[in-house]
């Protein structure tokens, strides 16, 4: 069977989440006799790709045809994140010329939604995975210009989050105008008016995205969502609906068996964070729980990440962990040391700020025994059960995270509990399994 992924970016420079999973279904699919394609945008840069540009290589044995971006700049119309006719276009050509049996789209930023209608206008079935929640929210992560978190599109709202997160000042200060302005140019984006207005049409396209999207995401055979909070969240959206399967990824979990092996026992209670330092990612809620335990409990912290992006919150951190030996950073590491990494904690704590959809940072700790603690919210609490592999603490509570570290500290024979109580996990082989079927009923019903 012929497969092609479609996603956002992809390797050599791009290796986040999303991209990692793409390669490891392909080169398992491989492995089994398919043909993995893979189709991805790539951002447009000076001296780089341009727009609509192509190139052609292979990443470790797939094929990939990479589609330069628009332009970004605040110029540049909206509308074009989500409906664009000319990647559609470069995705109708490169599906003429590898003839795939099916298309699996793990995300669509930067492709845009118009490439399922595409595909479908081919005879081809696609099977959309939702690896995060941009089909709904329009900055990825439901989680609001304010810090709150969201449940769905509000186009005031949705203006001051995609402002927010723009680098220019002078569109970033926008996310702080008042919520009736913001509200009155939604009503006057529906006018006449907006024709004369770059600003009111910028307005429009935010407004209309939900229903674009919804339109040309009614192709999609078959919607998988990694949690049981995504598939909620997407149905009440309106995508998906009774397509929607829940399955989470699986990951390479032989590489990191060997760290639960490898640990050695401690008298002091190790705890690790591992991830980006950013704000959303929540590791500043660790540090002030270290902050509130006494002096001489038997605990350490090792936060591990580097904060590219985020330099100013990742230098507050140190500052908030200053003077407490108990605490270090380590900084980033390389992906093959992770399992290093894991073998020299007790526990991990995953304190985001953010719903998570299904974090690959939990089931990498439970693939190295490592029990977890977590916030208790949808997308992580569906993996962390409070009690039995992990803790669970309120979200953007420090307190209570002290509270269950010092648990962990003092309470004999927790940490052994949770520890037996950690899962097997998926592996991509399963994965991979799960999928052949899927792929082989909707390429039978074309």
């Amino acid at each position: 069977m012929r497969v092609l992924f479609a996603l956002h970016q992809f390797f050599p420079e791009s290796r986040a989440g999303v991209e990692l999973v793409t390669l490891g279904l392909a080169k398992e699919l491989k492995a089994r006799g398919h043909e993995p394609f893979v189709l991805a945008a790539k951002r447009s840069l000076p001296g780089g790709i341009r727009p609509y540009e192509t190139e052609d290589y292979e990443h470790e044995g797939v094929p990939v045809r990479r589609v330069g971006r628009p332009e970004e700049g605040p110029s540049r119309p909206y509308r074009l994140n989500y409906e664009n006719e000319r990647m559609a276009e470069k995705a109708r050509e490169y599906a003429r010329e590898i003839r795939p049996d099916v298309v699996h789209a793990m995300h669509l930023q930067g492709l845009s939604a118009s490439v399922v209608p595409a595909f479908k206008d081919l005879g081809l079935p696609v099977v959309f995975t939702a690896a995060d929640f941009w089909t709904v929210c329009p900055v990825v992560d439901l989680r609001r210009h304010d810090g709150a978190l969201c449940r769905g599109p509000e186009t005031h709202h949705c203006v001051r989050c995609i402002a927010s997160r723009n680098p220019e000042p002078r569109i970033n200060r926008r996310a702080d105008l008042p919520d009736a302005a913001v509200r009155a140019a939604g009503l006057l984006s529906r006018t006449p008016l907006a024709r004369f207005s770059g600003a009111l049409r910028q307005v429009a396209d935010v407004r209309e995205r939900p229903a674009r999207i919804r339109e040309r995401m009614e192709g999609a055979d078959r919607v998988f969502a990694y949690t049981r909070l995504t598939q909620d969240l997407l149905g009440k959206n309106g995508i998906g609906g009774g397509n929607t399967l829940v399955s989470p990824y699986g990951i390479d979990a032989a590489r990191l068996r060997t760290a639960g092996d490898t640990r050695c026992p401690s008298d002091t209670l190790r705890v690790g964070f591992v991830g980006t330092l950013a704000p959303h990612k929540g590791p500043d809620l660790p540090v002030r729980a270290f902050r509130m335990l006494a002096p001489g409990l038997d605990a350490t912290l090792r936060v591990y990440g580097g904060g590219e992006g985020y330099e100013d919150y990742a230098e507050g951190l140190r500052r908030l962990a200053a003077g407490d030996a108990r605490i270090e950073f380590p900084g980033a590491f390389a992906k093959e040391d992770l399992g290093q990494v894991l073998a020299g904690m007790d526990v991990l704590v995953v304190p985001s700020r953010w719903y998570e959809n299904a974090p690959g940072v939990i089931f990498e700790a439970f693939a190295a025994g490592l029990p977890v603690v977590a916030t208790d919210l949808g997308g992580m609490s569906e993996f962390v059960r409070h009690g039995e592999n992990g803790l669970l603490f309120p979200l953007d509570d420090a307190g209570t995270l002290a509270q269950r570290l010092r648990r962990l500290a003092e309470e004999p024979g927790l940490l052994r509990r949770l520890r037996n109580g950690v899962p097997p996990v998926k592996t991509v082989g399963e994965y991979a399994g799960e999928l052949e079927n899927v792929y082989a009923g909707v390429a039978g019903n074309k």
